[in-house]
């Protein structure tokens, strides 16, 4: 399984659970979510093999903007 990390323009509680449904739906996550107590609401999402510019520009397709941060591979 590999992690992604991002930061997001991701401000609403509704939002959030909406694209993060998104993704685990379109991308065939593992899971997907957005924690919006931290300034940069971090979008993390799991999965076998997560493609980040993919991720960025369904995001942006959406009207937000994301950058990846950390990735990690368990």
């Amino acid at each position: 399984m590999k992690t992604l990390i991002f930061t997001t323009t991701i401000k609403k509680e509704k939002d959030a659970l909406n694209i993060s449904n998104l993704l685990k739906n379109y991308f065939s996550l593992k899971s997907a979510s957005v924690d919006l107590t931290v300034k940069e609401n971090l979008l993390r999402i799991e999965g076998k093999n997560p493609l980040p510019k993919k991720i960025e520009q369904t995001l942006m397709l959406f009207g937000y903007r994301c950058t990846e941060l950390i990735s990690t591979k368990r």
